[in-house]
């Protein structure tokens, strides 16, 4: 590498300075990756290490400016150099799951000593971070956040002053040594407290899921398949025969479905709908709960009494759409004319719809309904996640399991954000048949 590009390339460290990478930088950087690649969050994997380890060699070798999602797509996963990145995010699917699996690392303790290598969303390049020695004791710093909780539960800040209007006095030494005593003392009960504050008022992504989390039984996902079946109005989901699935692939008197017929009818998942189920999973793994996958054509009602459920999809799901019949916000509509999400309060309202009719690039915003909500017929808790389009039904997956996005959402909800039953109704900007970020657009609770 010319020298004029190695002293480009900046090491980030925690104290916010900065320092040209050496040599014996990059070595640690490349015993971290090896060690981090070491574990089950990697090893496992043939994709994710391979993935990771390119990305970081180009970053040390000075050329992490030229990582896109094509020459990714190119040089990783052997695609064609003119291959369709919009119909293949590969790249995209890869690199948030890299994302998540870092940061499960760098969760547990024993790793806070350790260089860091992280990877920021809306990049390719990962940053490296140096870390100082592990302390036998870590020390909290105290964050605005952190102030702010405290105030939050009563405890004055130690850093204001009170307000007099009595004029200063000369303050003898040991009055200064008690002043300072009392502030340290405080200070120190304040760092004891964060940490407690912390346990007591768990993530709120985790008291979103809690209600599914605390059961023993295993989570249920009940994904949909269009297997012989032709979709009728929206509002009058369902035929009442459980075995409407199974029928459809059984074929007639005269002749039987071939095994290339049950495989391409009956086997099919939409794409969308599958990424919504891994990120779904991906917050089950980290909390250490078991699920299992059925295809709505497969499932019945006493499968659904078994444990809590994740109905994924909405058109093309007929469960989905008895669990939101009798609630505020449903589906409507037909092939014949366009769906849209109904409000009960104002049914002749069709602004939150979408003709599935057009041709992909003309779409430009799809909505969806995330719920949660107690089920009176099955016993369980449900989780709802479904997009009139198949971009609306990605976006709603990838809403409900994001950190960042729960504190709107608790506030929109009110008191109860835990454990209250609610319905969103979102909408996302669409380019070329993908989904950008969600929008809160309308809730009920209850």
């Amino acid at each position: 590498m010319p020298q004029a590009r190695e002293e480009e390339f900046m090491y980030t460290m925690d104290d916010a300075s900065t320092l040209p990478m050496t040599d014996e930088e990059r070595k640690q950087i490349r015993e971290q990756l090896t060690r981090m690649l070491d574990t089950h969050h990697f090893k496992n994997s043939k994709r994710y290490p391979k993935l990771l380890r390119f990305i970081v060699e180009e970053t040390l070798g000075g050329r992490g400016d030229f990582l896109k999602e094509r020459l990714l797509g190119v040089s990783v996963f052997d695609r064609p150099a003119d291959y369709d990145t919009a119909s293949d995010p590969i790249v995209r699917v890869t690199i948030a799951e890299i994302r998540k699996r870092i940061a499960q690392y760098y969760h547990d303790e024993e790793h806070d000593a350790e260089t860091r290598i992280e990877l920021l969303p809306g990049r390719y390049a990962p940053e490296f971070r140096a870390r100082s020695a592990k302390r036998e004791k870590p020390f909290h710093p105290v964050s605005e956040a952190d102030v702010a909780e405290l105030v939050r539960m009563g405890v004055p800040s130690v850093m204001d002053p009170p307000a007099t209007s009595q004029p200063s006095k000369p303050q003898s030494p040991v009055y200064k040594a008690s002043l300072l005593w009392m502030v340290g003392a405080f200070a120190l009960l304040a760092l004891a407290a964060i940490p407690v504050t912390r346990w007591l008022r768990p993530p709120l992504l985790y008291q979103l899921w809690s209600p599914l989390l605390t059961s023993p039984h295993p989570v249920l996902f009940c994904l949909p398949t269009d297997a012989g079946k032709k979709r009728g109005p929206a509002d009058s989901p369902a035929t009442d025969n459980p075995d409407w699935g199974r029928q459809s692939m059984r074929g007639s008197a005269e002749t039987d479905p071939t095994f290339l017929d049950f495989e391409a009818l009956g086997e099919n998942v939409v794409f969308s709908d599958m990424l919504a189920a891994l990120h779904i999973s991906n917050v089950l793994a980290v909390n250490h709960h078991d699920y299992h996958v059925k295809l709505n054509i497969y499932t019945n009602l006493e499968d659904l009494r078994q444990g809590p459920v994740v109905l994924i999809g909405g058109l093309d799901n007929e469960w989905t759409l008895r669990a939101l019949a009798p609630l505020r916000y449903h589906f409507a509509g037909s092939d014949e004319d366009r769906y849209w999400i109904s409000d009960a309060k104002a049914p002749n309202d069709k602004k939150w719809s979408l003709d599935l009719k057009l041709k992909i690039a003309v779409v430009k915003r799809d909505y969806a309904i995330v719920a949660r909500l107690h089920n009176q017929q099955t016993g369980q808790v449900e989780m709802i996640v479904a997009g009139i389009g198949m971009t609306g039904t990605a976006a709603a997956g990838e809403f409900i399991t994001d950190e960042s996005r729960m504190k709107e959402l608790e506030q929109r909800l009110g008191p109860g954000f835990k454990d209250r039953d609610f319905e969103a109704v979102l909408s996302t900007d669409v380019v070329n048949g993908i989904g950008g970020t969600p929008e809160i657009l309308a809730t009920e609770t209850w």
